[in-house]
């Protein structure tokens, strides 16, 4: 799958376009299949049932070797294993996964959810992943000794001529919730009547009801001094829990982990990470996981110079990002939710304000507030406006044209990073939260790109 830029007069979104896609058969064969007229985001099994598509699911094998004394890198395969002396059977495939969200909560060995299996270079069957909990006190344990939950399936493939590369490919999970034996039992039992009322998971409530991770209560770490600033527990309120605050002790089928090849001594590894569907992949996110990770590694980079053209299309990209993100959005109803909520204690003792106080700062009126007429006859007129506005920066030539108008204009609208406590205004990213719990903002580097631009048209005379 490709994507296309931005073209005058399109979609106001990234455009998809099909590619070749690699299909492996139930033996391991790796077969390719030429791009056609439309995408297919999801599979449909022998028994009619629809899956999302994974992406990226092939894991290939590269390596480096000294061939006539020279140093070569590229993918490994059967033949030159052959030409080392070395067995394709030689080869360990192993793969280790694990679901740690019960555990970052209660720190109980016993919550721990793992999965590690490990496979013989020429075994090609596909191989169904089961994790469970081999740590801490049996009778503490969340999932109990005798039972397992399916994670996935992994399958090797069979080296051809046409594709010849050794490839490990992982399937992922149904996308499966399990819960505590007696959770019926908890629901009725609640002290809230009504809530959580007829949930139920037929079939998946296997996991301990002693565990700690069911009787864990949020703000009352099991065995932890109180700790408010605990981080663990940031963003809040994304957990299905009890009005008392005491866990549901639900586990999903979800994992990450390593993937890695082994020959002898030496080692190859990645990464694999599952994570929920994406119903929007024609719209970018403005911070990206690489994002996140080019901001730990690689900040310095930008600050040892990019060349003006490279720097403007990073700036263009991200403001296209930020359209496409703005427009998957409902921001009136982010908006609404904004003025409705209120602050949690422990951030309105940061922020000095009082209880009562909305979280609204400077945000916009809704529409049943004192606002202009069209925003009260508007059915989504933050939308609207947000969409009108964003379609326009997209474009390098008008924001360089309202730099000249008001050269201050990234620095007001542009959130900044690390800025301490972080309120819910129209400075941009707006309406959203960060992982940090309060206003989401870009990373380090990204504001620092915008600014080294800002900079660079300055100096240029650009601007002012």
């Amino acid at each position: 799958m490709g994507t296309e830029r931005y073209v005058a007069g399109g979609t106001g979104k990234t455009t998809l376009r099909p590619l070749e896609s690699l299909q492996m058969a139930a033996n391991g064969e790796i077969s390719a299949e030429p791009p056609g007229q439309e995408l297919v985001f999801k599979d449909t099994d022998a028994e009619g049932i629809s899956r999302f598509r994974p992406v990226c699911p092939y894991f290939e094998l590269h390596g480096r070797w000294t061939d006539g004394g020279q140093q070569v890198e590229g993918a490994i395969t059967e033949a030159l294993l052959k030409k080392l002396g070395i067995e394709l059977e030689s080869l360990r495939w192993t793969i280790s996964l694990a679901n740690l969200k019960a555990f970052q909560f209660t720190l109980a060995e016993s919550d721990v959810v793992e999965c590690e299996l490990t496979l013989v270079g020429n075994d090609t069957n596909r191989t169904q992943l089961f994790a469970k909990c081999s740590r801490g006190e049996k009778d503490r344990r969340l999932i109990p000794d005798d039972l397992t939950i399916p994670v996935g399936w992994v399958q090797l493939s069979r080296p051809n001529t046409d594709f010849p590369e050794l490839r490990l490919r992982f399937y992922p999970p149904t996308g499966l919730v399990y819960g505590p034996t007696d959770l019926k039992t908890r629901i009725a039992d609640n002290l809230q009547p009504g809530e959580w009322a007829g949930f139920d998971l037929p079939g998946r409530l296997i996991l301990n009801s002693a565990a700690a991770w069911p009787n864990y209560v949020f703000r009352s770490p099991v065995g932890l001094p109180n700790i408010p600033e605990d981080n663990r527990k940031v963003p809040s309120g994304i957990h299905a829990v009890f009005g008392n605050g005491q866990s549901l002790g639900l586990l999903d089928d979800v994992t990450d982990g390593i993937v890695r090849c082994s020959i002898g001594d030496v080692v190859a590894t990645a990464r694999v990470a599952v994570g929920p569907p994406d119903f929007a992949p024609d719209r970018r996110h403005p911070v990206s996981i690489q994002d996140g990770l080019a901001d730990r590694v690689d900040r310095s980079g930008l600050r040892a110079g990019v060349p003006m053209d490279e720097l403007e299309q990073l700036v263009k990209d991200l403001f296209e990002r930020a359209l496409e993100t703005s427009d998957a959005m409902n921001k009136d109803t982010e908006l609404d939710r904004l003025h409705d909520n209120r602050l949690p204690e422990e951030r309105l003792r940061r922020a000095g304000a009082d209880r009562d106080q909305p979280a609204i700062a400077t945000i916009w009126p809704t529409k049943n507030e004192v606002a202009p007429t069209a925003h009260r006859a508007d059915a989504l007129p933050v939308s609207f406006a947000g969409h009108r506005k964003h379609r326009r920066y997209i474009a390098i030539e008008y924001l360089r044209d309202r730099l000249r108008e008001d050269p201050a204009l990234l620095d007001k609208w542009i959130r900044k990073p690390r800025d301490g406590f972080q309120d819910f205004d129209r400075r941009m990213p707006a309406l959203m939260r960060g992982s940090h719990g309060d206003a989401m903002n870009i990373t380090q580097r990204q504001y620092e790109m915008l600014r080294t631009w800002v900079a660079s048209l300055r100096s240029e005379g650009v601007i002012s």
